[in-house]
């Protein structure tokens, strides 16, 4: 779902991600949720929403305030570790696939616009270094299949945009 209760930045938020322009430190912010009609004609309906913020953490996503309200009351600091350990684990493999993806598309440069390496010591360097599949450099498309190899895998997470 979209709302404007956390900024225009367009972001996509998960259970503990940090909401820097939360308008509440600790606290339940209600929203209104609309769903599609079901028929021609109908007008769809709205539906209260209720996010959960922790220290400006999202702590939860509720249909019910009540639920909403509990969730605020049994926040601890093991939720915060377990968020923090999930940030952390997900920030390190984001930038291992950078990385990656940033040393294959070096490599397929350096095979584009590199000529032949002068000696078999800088050639072995090279190839070392620089190594592509021969599939990839004979491809018609080359860049797009290392960026077809680096597709992130899709998130289940909660668009708050």
């Amino acid at each position: 779902m979209q709302t404007k209760h956390f900024g225009n930045s367009m972001q996509t938020y998960t259970i503990g991600s940090i909401l820097s322009e939360s308008p509440v430190l600790i606290g339940v912010v209600e929203d209104s949720l609309w769903c599609a009609p079901e028929q021609a004609g109908d007008p769809g309906q709205t539906h209260p929403v209720y996010f959960v913020i922790w220290h400006r953490i999202l702590a939860g996503v509720y249909l019910d305030a009540a639920q909403a309200e509990e969730r605020l009351r049994t926040v601890d600091r093991f939720d915060l570790i377990a968020w923090l350990d999930r940030a952390q684990t997900k920030s390190q493999r984001w930038e291992s696939r950078f990385h990656r993806l940033s040393a294959d598309i070096r490599a397929l440069h350096w095979h584009q616009t590199e000529g032949e390496p002068a000696t078999e010591r800088e050639a072995s360097l090279r190839r070392l270094r620089y190594s592509l599949a021969d599939d990839i450099l004979q491809a018609d498309d080359p860049l797009g299949v290392i960026l077809k190899m680096h597709e992130a895998d899709q998130d289940e997470s909660v668009d708050l945009a």
